[in-house]
């Protein structure tokens, strides 16, 4: 109940404008393997392997408390919803000036008439609302606040074999570029 309210807190000071986005020069593929090194008790747990190859530095401009919230909170997800194959694969591609963070797990497709609905405060596909899935149904709802804040995209698509969210935020080769 706690994690809850400390996660509406969140995401109302992020829907009013009240948490401040401080943008600062780091290195996401850093952030993404610290994300994986606190979230391997879970993946072991669940006999879930997570892949990412990325070993090359990736400097992003963003918020990196708030991005690392958008990555644990991708990688949670995924190990929550892993199933068959029980595989994730977290992927950093380089387009131009921007870099897209995808998340995939092996798992059943979300239903096409939820994938639009999934951003929404308590939203859950689950509709019995159970906690089977763990999960309170604000989570991507930060997510998008995040990102809104970012002035960046995000979303979800479901590909064969499961499914995968991503994220997109601005490169930075070098300091002085920002």
């Amino acid at each position: 109940m706690n994690n809850m309210v400390k996660k509406l807190l969140t995401l109302n000071q992020l829907e009013f404008g009240n948490d401040h986005v401080s943008m600062e020069r780091f290195d996401l593929t850093e952030l993404i393997k610290g994300v994986l090194v606190s979230t391997s008790l879970m993946a072991d747990q669940k006999g879930a392997q997570i892949q990412f190859v990325q070993t090359e530095p990736v400097y992003v401009w963003g918020d990196e408390f708030k991005v690392e919230e958008v990555v644990t909170n991708y990688v949670s997800n995924a190990l929550n919803h892993v199933d068959y194959e029980k595989k994730i694969e977290v992927k950093i591609q380089k387009r131009q000036e921007l870099v897209r963070v995808s998340v995939f797990n092996t798992g059943d497709p979300i239903p096409e008439e939820d994938l639009d609905k999934i951003w929404i405060k308590f939203y859950k596909v689950d509709k019995a609302r159970t906690r089977a899935y763990g999960g309170s149904g604000i989570g991507l709802s930060i997510v998008k606040a995040i990102m809104d804040a970012h002035h960046e995209d995000c979303g979800v698509a479901n590909v064969e074999g499961g499914v995968e969210f991503w994220f997109t935020m601005q490169t930075v080769e070098r300091p002085e570029e920002r």
